[in-house]
């Protein structure tokens, strides 16, 4: 049975999920404050396959809760289950390693959907080393020991449909329908351009991130040219793309940083400057 930790202080939310997921045959331990769920996270953690954080807590500091579990460098993913409809929220649980985001209000099987493979990805990475990854920062970690000892470079891009035009203003992510739509349309337009060992996947609504062994910057380029091609053929083919624009941004080991927080921290502040500079 998964065994997965909750801390929000919303009943209502925490029942909601509890429910949902032990009807699915996972047991869950739930928090509303974070003195009760570090408690709970000391007596459980040997047995734990995933942490769910709501990070805009009502009376605490949720990025604080973050850091302070990351902190304690236990091998159990994090999802971000929030309020937060933000991109600097977003980036921000990004660059503190956690495994997904996902916004409230949220739909029952989508939820079952990330969890499922978040709490697989980790039983698998405790029982093997030959394993999947399905969780892009885990597969960077993988990546930096590789390319150390073969003395290689790898690359991670980032990929976000955004308005035209996005300014700090425009903070907000786009959650109607129709953009959903027309995001889970380019993903499944854009992956068949990553092979095997390549990891492309989404992280949250509106990005994509991928890890690319073995690829520098000329290579990491001329991908980011094959999605431009395969997006101006969507604009042409749908115009309901035609108010958004790709943004990319994308990081090379080891000039950018020779460990995953560096990365990380140098991809999201591009990603920023990309999207107010379009």
């Amino acid at each position: 049975m998964y065994k997965i930790i909750m801390l929000d202080d919303m009943v209502y939310v925490r029942y909601r999920v509890k429910d949902i997921l032990e009807n699915i045959g996972m047991e869950v331990c739930d928090s509303g404050t974070s003195f009760d769920f570090f408690n709970k996270l000391y007596d459980n953690k040997k047995e734990l396959n995933l942490i769910i954080l709501e990070v805009g807590l009502s009376s605490e500091d949720g990025f604080s809760i973050l850091r302070k579990i990351r902190g304690r460098n236990l091998n159990i993913p994090i999802m971000v289950l929030t309020k937060l409809n933000d991109r600097s929220s977003f980036i921000k649980c990004i660059k503190e390693g956690t495994s997904d985001y996902i916004l409230k209000p949220f739909n029952n099987k989508m939820l079952i959907d990330r969890i499922s493979k978040l709490v697989v990805c980790h039983e698998n990475s405790n029982k093997s080393e030959e394993i999947i990854y399905l969780n892009f920062q885990q597969y960077i970690v993988r990546q930096i020991v590789k390319c150390k000892a073969e003395n290689k470079k790898f690359s991670v891009i980032m990929v976000s449909l955004i308005k035209e035009h996005f300014t700090e203003l425009d903070e907000k992510i786009d959650v109607r329908d129709s953009y959903l739509i027309l995001i889970d349309f380019l993903y499944n337009r854009l992956k068949v351009i990553f092979k095997v060992p390549d990891l492309f996947e989404k992280y949250g609504l509106s990005t994509f991130v991928g890890v690319l062994p073995d690829c520098d910057k000329e290579k990491v380029l001329s991908i980011i040219n094959n999605m431009k091609v395969i997006y101006t053929k969507l604009k042409a083919m749908d115009k309901r793309y035609s108010e958004y624009v790709l943004q990319f941004s994308f990081v090379v080991f080891p000039e950018d940083g020779e460990d995953k927080q560096q990365l990380l921290d140098k991809l999201t502040v591009k990603m920023k400057v990309e999207m107010l500079r379009n």
